[in-house]
């Protein structure tokens, strides 16, 4: 068979992966939901407080087997599970009375459960009998040791399907390629979520309708990347989100200006634009026209128009002319002209702030830091053109495709294929041949045809970012592998696996380099790698995406403060953004500056500026910029991140805390022992009314824990929510309880016996076994960087890595690296039907 013919026949097999995968993924999710369906939650067991005492020698390795009797730990299971878990009850689907004497190894997966549940005390329920700490320590390190030694003799790396690249990496990855910055929600359908995380592969989408969508985006971005001297006048609305809150200095705004919005608008061509802003003034009800407001437009920074509205004449107009001075007030926002280049320029639209004194109203205003009132807000502008367009001019983009610029048209074709060939080989991750660049030179002869050479480079763009080998993650043995076989994937597939993990986007040329000379899969190599990697400033997207979506801080959206119940975090005082803006900074200090993961629950600093640190009652902070802040030990309440305004906002509601949705996240995100679902139709809590006795949140709450069924998991979460009931729902301390005028009783007992008075103790409880925590950011960091769910076969493995990562004082960076080390990064075990290799992969990776 010819190259060109294994060449054929890999594609067709690829556009065949392509079309099934999805059913495949379907199939497969079905037949392992059947496989487990007779046992709870399948979900990965917390590490266990011993390792904290293993030798750096034992740290990596799984514990060795005590002197005690196997029989003497399956008594523990006798004693507190069989009573319900046996074979008449099946209580959960599972029997422990017919597991014991059996080999660890043959029950794993539900052994796996039994050591999560005890570790997170969610079994034996709460109010039932108890085993003191010491004998639930005893039989978890026996139990997980067995589990660790039988694994040896049976590794699974796991298979990860087919990868689409899902629109958080395709806009990283057009940023990083071509150096322009696209909003993937205008051009991509949403990815659906699994394990809370939404690089899954099993979980993205592969159907007719998100390819074409898919070629429609290679299409506008091919566009947006080199201009188009053909472009005719077109209008782009920009809506301001924070309409409503305007009164503070915007980031990346000129200073001593507020509110106002910037945006990255690409202009098509060189040319004439039209600027029109939204009207400000009204006639009958005249809001906020008292004093006059300065609007300032710039571009990229530089001053383009001013006008002002507002003031004595503008009111003295309107109370005597009305709707005509309105219209004539309101054009001065309209029809602005002015000339851009073309290319990606900031527009920002704002205010110059008046003063920085007090407001001039006649009240105190509720929001932190005060600010001025009865200022005007922009809430959408448009842009049109261009008109009267002269050329297109060189941009940042345009000089990152255009590597070369043919002075004769015999240089055109030698000139494209280099272009084509130097974007091709970031874009698929690996080096080109002639069969690779014949197809794409054949879209950019097609576009020369019909409009010279940059049409010519435009439409290859478009071909390569519409291409399989840019939009899929594919991983295939050099030779056929039988079914069932592990193999090690290749040094340029581990390349992709590495700079999707840590950058969320393609490889630099230096990653490829690394990988095409075979030295990738060194150790001293990749762990070098690792920690370039986790320098650059790309590794910020871990805090973005990975840490973002650990901790859920998406849901903070969902969460408006009710502006009757928290007027001074409603409205112009919405904390949230700021929030986000904390955390993120909090997040990427501790990874980015490769600090030990535990500082994530007690380091004693922060970021914030005034307003936050208002909100938080710290008084020394001024300015709208964001710093560090050394918390004092009066402050050790918002140690970590469960000081945090975003996390204890977002595990709240709009108009009360809510303790349930605390400790249940808690056992979700730091423990790793999420509790089981809430039955249906549970009642809500009562509200309070007017003319009834106000009761607190926990008083409302004690109905839920009488009933012996729900206090089995309210037994577990409440403690951990109440220790923080001295937050209110926007993450405000308090020692007053709004509702009853009564001191906040944050007091609980854990499960084991341990009781907690408030945020210092509960973090004390969670630190007394470190591992816990660490080995839940483990499980969810290897999750994101494998793109699958993690099974119970991954738990020795995560736990390995967990002891290993001990010897460096659990920094972030070793955590990484030993995740990149792993068997279950490196290798894949082959689909049912075996894994045969591409042409492509038999060529370069050799």
């Amino acid at each position: 068979m010819t190259q060109s013919t294994q060449r054929a026949a890999a594609r067709s097999r690829l556009c065949t992966l392509l079309t099934v995968a999805a059913a495949a993924a379907t199939l497969s999710a079905w037949t392992a939901g059947r496989a487990f369906a007779a046992a709870e939650g399948a979900q990965p067991p917390a590490a266990h407080a011993s390792a904290a005492q293993a030798s750096p020698e034992q740290a990596s390795s799984p514990q060795a087997p005590t002197a005690v009797s196997p029989d003497h730990h399956w008594a523990f299971l006798s004693h507190y599970c069989v009573a319900c878990h046996n074979v008449q009850d099946w209580a959960g689907g599972i029997a422990f009375d017919v597991l014991s004497g059996e080999p660890i190894g043959n029950n794993a997966p539900v052994l796996e459960k039994a050591v999560r549940k005890l570790e997170g005390h969610l079994m034996p329920p709460a109010g039932k009998r108890q085993p003191d700490a010491a004998a639930a320590h005893a039989f978890v390190t026996w139990l997980e040791g067995g589990l660790d030694r039988a694994s040896l003799g049976h590794p699974d790396p796991g298979r990860v399907p087919l990868h689409r690249i899902n629109r958080r990496e395709y806009a990283n990855a057009i940023h990083d390629l071509l150096g322009i910055d696209v909003d993937p929600s205008a051009l991509l359908p949403k990815d659906n979520l699994q394990d809370g995380f939404d690089d899954i592969a099993s979980a993205l989408q592969i159907t007719p309708s998100f390819l074409d969508q898919y070629v429609a985006a290679a299409r506008t971005v091919a566009i947006e990347a080199l201009g188009n001297r053909a472009a005719i006048p077109a209008g782009t609305v920009y809506r301001v989100e924070n309409a409503g809150t305007q009164q503070f200095h915007e980031e990346g705004l000129p200073l001593g200006t507020r509110g106002g919005a910037a945006v990255e608008h690409f202009f098509p061509a060189d040319g004439e634009y039209v600027l029109n802003i939204a009207n400000m003034a009204q006639a009958l009800w005249v809001y906020d026209m008292e004093f006059k407001n300065t609007i300032v437009v710039t571009l990229d920074g530089a001053e383009i128009y001013r006008t002002s509205i507002g003031g004595d004449e503008d009111m003295k107009a309107i109370d005597q002319k009305q709707d005509p001075a309105v219209d004539a007030i309101n054009s001065r926002l309209k029809n602005i002209h002015f000339k851009a280049r073309a290319g990606v320029h900031q527009l920002a639209v704002t205010y110059v702030r008046r003063t920085f004194a007090e407001n001039e109203d006649r009240l105190e205003p509720l929001t932190p830091g005060g600010g001025e009132d009865r200022v005007l807000r922009l809430t959408s502008f448009e842009i049109n053109g261009p008109f009267h367009v002269t050329g297109v001019s060189d941009s940042p983009s345009r000089e990152r495709i255009l590597v070369c610029q043919p002075a004769t048209p015999a240089e055109e074709e030698p000139c494209a294929k280099r272009i084509v060939a130097t974007l091709a080989r970031r874009a698929f991750r690996r080096p080109l041949d002639e069969q690779d660049l014949r197809p794409l030179m054949g879209f950019y002869e097609t576009g020369y045809r019909s409009g010279g050479f940059e049409t010519g480079i435009r439409e290859a763009l478009t071909a390569i970012l519409a291409s399989p080998d840019f939009l899929f993650r594919s991983e295939f043995p050099l030779q056929p592998v039988a079914a069932g076989v592990d193999y090690r994937i290749t040094d340029l597939d581990l390349a992709s696996r590495l700079s999707f993990f840590l950058w969320g986007s393609v490889p630099d040329d230096e990653l490829i380099d690394a990988a095409s000379s075979g030295r990738l899969h060194d150790p001293q190599v990749l762990a070098a790698e690792v920690h370039r990697m986790l320098a650059d400033p790309r590794a910020v997207r871990l805090t973005t995406d990975f840490a973002f979506q650990w901790l859920d801080v998406d849901r903070l959206d969902e969460i408006q403060p009710d502006g009757r119940v928290f007027p001074y975090a409603s409205g112009a005082g919405d904390p949230r953004e700021d929030y986000r803006t904390e955390l993120k900074l909090f997040i990427d200090s501790v990874f980015r500056g490769d600090r030990s993961v535990l500082d994530l629950l007690d380091a004693n600093y922060t970021f914030l500026n005034q307003r936050t640190a208002l909100q938080y009652g710290i008084n020394s902070v001024r300015g709208d910029q964001f710093r560090r802040v050394t918390l004092e030990p009066s402050q050790s309440a918002r140690f970590g991140l469960l000081g945090k305004g975003a996390i204890l906002m977002l595990t709240s509601y709009p108009t009360r805390t809510a303790p349930v949705l605390r400790g249940e996240w808690i056992l979700d995100y730091i423990t790793g022992t999420p509790p089981a679902a809430p039955p249906a139709q549970v009642p809500a809590l009562k509200e309070n009314h007017l003319g009834a006795k106000a009761l607190s949140v926990r008083q409302r709450m004690e109905a839920h824990r009488r009933n012996p069924q729900c206090f089995a998991c309210h037994g577990a979460m409440d403690p951990l929510g109440l220790a923080l009931e001295n937050f209110d729902a926007t993450g405000r301390y308090r020692l007053i309880d709004e509702d009853t005028q009564a001191p906040v009783d944050a007091m609980g007992k854990l499960p084991d016996g341990t009781i907690v008075r408030g945020p210092d103790d509960l973090r004390k409880a969670l630190l007394a076994q470190p591992q816990q925590f660490v080995q839940t950011l483990t499980e969810k960091l290897m999750t994101y960087a494998l793109g699958r769910t993690l099974e119970y076969y991954d738990m020795p493995t995560v736990r390995g890595i967990v002891r290993a990562s001990q010897r460096d004082g659990y920094r972030f960076s070793s955590i990484v690296t030993h995740i990149v080390l792993s068997d279950a990064f490196q290798k894949q075990r082959a689909a049912a039907g075996g894994d045969r290799p591409l042409a492509t992969q038999t060529a370069f990776n050799q």
